[in-house]
């Protein structure tokens, strides 16, 4: 069997680009819900996960791990602008609105967003 520096090379690459191929297929040109949201795993790492909805299925964008950022709002609009451009620019879907949770975090983030996205409904 290969080892992990194999398997997180090449391999893992050609498997991520099957699997983006295979959603684009599935989501190009449908209109999609977006959201964001964040916790600790059991080692106790912070992530941020990105999630799209499509004609009632979900899919998992990107999880990010924060831990070692700042746990700011200008963080989190950071990673919600790049899974807009993602799901834009490569899954090539219709975004019409993103939501997060309640927290103080997400509703300046929310308010940030509307700034820059006009075009999407901003839910918090």
């Amino acid at each position: 069997l290969p080892g992990h520096d194999v398997l997180s090379g090449w391999i893992l690459d050609k498997e991520v680009a099957k699997a983006d191929a295979r959603t684009k297929n599935e989501v190009q040109n449908c209109y999609t819900t977006g959201q964001a949201d964040g916790w600790k795993n059991i080692a106790k790492k912070s992530l941020i996960a990105g999630m799209m909805n499509v004609e009632y299925q979900p899919y998992i964008l990107n999880i990010t791990d924060i831990s070692s950022k700042p746990k700011t709002t200008e963080t989190l609009l950071d990673i919600v602008l790049r899974e807009i451009e993602y799901v834009t620019k490569v899954l090539l879907v219709l975004l019409v609105a993103w939501c997060t949770d309640a927290s103080g975090k997400s509703a300046k983030m929310c308010r940030l967003l509307r700034e820059k996205c006009a075009w999407i409904v901003v839910l918090d």
